[in-house]
């Protein structure tokens, strides 16, 4: 499988889940970032309730994106 190699550009997706064995709805941003080949990925959190990186508001999921783009060298 050949590594993933980012632009830089992030972004954030509001989406909205239904919680498993209820009616509720979970609605929040998700942050993104962009590959090289134009397609936008959702990151990954093992402690996210969905495991994506999520925020309350569209600017706190860039941000989130923003932190991992510096986490992987890119920022």
């Amino acid at each position: 499988m050949s590594k993933v190699k980012f632009t830089g550009k992030v972004g954030a997706k509001r989406m909205n889940f239904m919680k498993e064995g209820t009616k509720e709805l979970h609605s929040a941003y998700y942050a993104t970032v962009e590959s090289t080949n134009g397609q936008m990925f959702t990151i990954k959190d093992p402690s996210a309730p969905f495991k994506l990186a999520e925020a309350a508001t569209e600017k706190e999921a860039m941000e989130k994106a923003e932190q991992y783009l510096n986490r992987v060298g890119l920022g």
